[in-house]
């Protein structure tokens, strides 16, 4: 038998620990001195408090480990708990992970803040386009830039094996308010060639469509490497608001991204289109 204090070092677990599993009924000592009160253990319980550490490793807790050890849970039941506590230990990173990035965009926006780029915003009218198009409703924003990257990428090949030229990259958020879920997203190129389309084979994902014209839109250009930042077109977006309030305008359709150039060649451009009229 050893006294709770060589148990501890044998256990690798403080004293105070070994206390709480006793009050919690987790770990109960092999003997208590009855005048003492002395803790005594035994070399066979160091199986029993390595499987409750192991278990804390893992991340269950305390009540959970306890209910474990009183339904002495057989190999196949604690292989389904540890399966579905390391969805939720995945789940964790990608929280961790996206309030990093929101963190990091944080510090950007404040380090900016004294010294923001600054943003031309013109209006002008924008034409009726030809566009090859997949529009989806992607259900959580976090999933945007792969069912994004997933869309352009069919509608490319498609446009490619139908010998299609290509124009600028299109996205048109057709959501009527800002969303972090359900989004309803299109994804386009434009078709220089209005008479091209004709003979293509179709497609039951891509529909080739005219957008239509808009008679002023608030347009700015953003080349300042926005694709490596996260929310890298937001103090674009920020400018384009300021734009519209101080010239008294107000908001009449659907947001357009366009994109021209590619990051392989290091120059991809955005420009940013809100539809607008006179307040």
């Amino acid at each position: 038998m050893f006294s709770i204090g060589e148990f501890s070092k044998l256990g690798r677990v403080t004293v105070d620990t070994l206390r709480h599993y006793d009050a919690l009924g987790l770990l109960k000592p092999a003997k208590v001195d009855p005048i003492t009160g002395y803790r005594y253990y035994s070399a066979r319980q160091l199986m029993s408090l390595n499987r409750i550490v192991a278990l804390k490793e893992v991340g269950f807790s305390l009540d959970e480990i306890a209910r474990i050890l009183q339904d002495k849970l057989t190999s196949d039941q604690l292989r389904g708990m540890l399966k579905a506590q390391l969805i939720r230990a995945e789940s964790d990173i990608q929280a961790a992970q996206w309030r990093q990035e929101r963190i990091l965009a944080r510090l950007n926006f404040l380090e900016l803040e004294d010294n923001m780029p600054t943003y031309e915003v013109t209006l002008k009218p924008v034409e009726k386009q030809t566009i090859a198009a997949i529009r989806e409703v992607v259900p959580t924003i976090e999933q945007m830039p792969e069912r994004c990257s997933e869309m352009f990428d069919t509608i490319a090949h498609w446009m490619n094996v139908n010998r299609l030229p290509f124009g600028p990259s299109l996205t048109i958020y057709h959501n009527e308010t800002y969303t972090r879920e359900n989004i309803d997203t299109e994804c386009a190129f434009i078709i220089p060639d209005t008479a091209t389309p004709k003979a293509a084979k179709p497609d039951k994902r891509i529909t080739v469509r005219q957008l239509e014209a808009l008679p002023l839109a608030a347009s700015t250009i953003v080349t300042d490497g926005f694709y490596k930042k996260v929310d890298g077109l937001k103090p674009a977006y920020d400018a384009i608001a300021n734009w519209i309030e101080e010239n008294s305008y107000h908001l009449v359709g659907t947001t357009r991204e366009l994109f021209y150039g590619s990051v392989s060649n290091g120059d991809l451009t955005a420009e940013i289109q809100f539809p607008v009229q006179k307040a």
